[in-house]
């Protein structure tokens, strides 16, 4: 009698798989690294879960100008490591930034593989000589190189679907990711998650409890925001992980409320006055250059009553002759050729404008305005001070742009490794939990500007790449 019957068959190898949380720079890096990665590996796939549905997908990243803090391709500045670092006073991990700054050449080497080009381009910041580098169709652009990509490698998007809660098995290891979406609730296996799903700056209450005060006023840079509500960093907390950033704080930019565009920046502030709904200076507004001070000029806003303030100047405004690469608005200013009548126009109170600008006119000092850097054209015995680029505002007519403060991304997350992988409250990393991008904790005081973006990418990269080989290992 033949013993073939008799024989059992070889049991099959369980599938491995990759849950990616997100599909912006971040999730899209990571998913399409670990895709190529497990290329020919029957045995291991990858799925990315996403919130929006596709036209809506991207998350900040379809937003975004995508400036990245670069002199060319694959040249950052002589000081990057210690620039960023002295953004925050140390307190960014140190391993970190060198790591974004040892990945660079390859992952630039690797964008550019999927079709995407680079240009240097003037950038808002009209005062400041930094260079910037930024993908030919801003951050849309990359999101159209890297999906397509996603989609040949056999990559599985569910949209509509959010990620709820990390499953762990009887010892605690990470098993699944139990998900919401069109049919209810289910739990998708995995062996790795990546979270790549933003900030919580789209979740009204958490924002309000983590940085202590009301949030209602804060404008949303983009529709983006309302996406990003921050389940992926409170599922990983859940399980034990650790914090990292800073957690009060958040990344913030003056815009114009009247403006239906994203990103509608206000970034001309230091060629006038800003007065806020009483008709008073707040701040010295030429305190240093505007990618220096946007930022915080932004959050003193939102410290005002209602939490607007008013650039006003006057005919002087049109020697700045840079002076619309700064106002990405396309509400147009509010026009007046009196003090008064401009009061009136913003329902500010027109005596106390009219006293603000004539103390603040009295103040100016002689000396020559030079727009495009720090002129030491300041003012003397006015609080607060003008520090450069005063000059009177006495030749109508008069014109104004209301200016609110928007939030771009939260600065608090999640704490990694150098691999991308998420660690737990005693630093220890966590098996299988990764997570990139804005999720993650970085940043204190001041963002250092065009690393978004940047350090997305290059750490989806990592923590996909990592992942995959965990796959493909195990």
């Amino acid at each position: 009698m033949s013993t073939t019957a008799n024989r059992s068959e070889p049991t099959p190898p369980r599938q491995r798989t990759i849950v990616v949380v997100g599909s912006g720079i971040a999730g899209l890096s990571a998913a399409v690294s670990a895709a190529e990665a497990l290329e020919g590996t029957e045995e291991a796939r990858v799925v990315v879960v996403e919130r929006a549905e596709p036209h809506e997908a991207g998350g900040n990243t379809r937003w975004t100008s995508a400036y990245l803090r670069l002199d060319d391709v694959y040249e950052p500045g002589d000081s990057f490591v210690e620039d960023i670092l002295a953004f925050s006073d140390g307190r960014t991990p140190a391993e970190y930034v060198e790591t974004l700054l040892d990945r660079l050449p390859e992952t630039m080497e690797w964008i550019q593989g999927h079709g995407v080009r680079f240009r240097r381009l003037p950038t808002y910041f009209i005062n400041s000589s930094r260079r910037r580098l930024q993908p030919v169709g801003g951050g849309e652009a990359l999101l159209a190189a890297l999906r397509p990509a996603a989609e040949r490698l056999g990559v599985r998007f569910r949209y509509g679907t959010t990620a709820q809660r990390l499953v762990q098995d009887a010892h605690g290891r990470l098993s699944g990711l139990l998900v919401s979406g069109p049919d209810g609730e289910e739990t998708i296996p995995a062996d790795s998650v990546i979270i790549a799903s933003g900030g919580f700056e789209g979740d009204a209450e958490a924002l309000s409890e983590a940085l202590g005060k009301d949030t209602s006023g804060l404008l949303p840079i983009a529709p983006g925001v309302r996406f990003n509500k921050g389940e992926g960093i409170r599922m990983a907390l859940d399980a034990g992980a650790g914090r990292g950033g800073q957690w009060d704080n958040f990344h913030a930019e003056p815009v114009d409320p009247r403006s239906p565009d994203p990103e509608a920046l206000v970034m001309v502030f230091p060629y006038g006055i800003l007065v806020n709904e009483r008709g008073e200076r707040f701040i010295d507004e030429g305190r240093g250059t505007v990618d220096e001070t946007y930022e915080s000029t932004a959050r003193t806003i939102w410290s005002q009553p209602s939490g607007t303030a008013y650039f006003i100047t006057d005919r002087s405004f049109e020697s700045v002759t840079s002076r619309e690469r700064g106002l990405l608005t396309t509400a147009k200013p509010e026009v007046a050729d009196s003090l008064a009548d401009l009061a009136s126009r913003l329902g500010l109170p027109p005596e106390k404008l009219e006293e603000t600008v004539a103390s603040y006119n009295a103040s100016v000092q002689q000396g020559t305005f030079d727009w495009r850097r720090p002129d030491g054209k300041g003012t003397e015995g006015l609080d607060p001070p003008k520090s450069n680029w005063a000059v009177e505002l006495a030749d109508p007519p008069f014109l104004a742009y209301p200016v609110v403060c928007a939030i771009v991304f939260t600065f608090g997350g999640l704490e990694t490794t150098a691999h991308g992988e998420v660690v737990d409250e005693a630093g220890a990393p966590m098996p299988g939990l990764y997570a990139a991008g804005e999720c993650t904790g970085i940043y204190h005081g001041k963002y250092p500007g065009g690393t978004s973006v940047l350090r997305g990418m290059i750490f989806g990269r990592i923590a996909g790449r990592h992942a995959a080989g965990a796959a493909a290992g195990s």
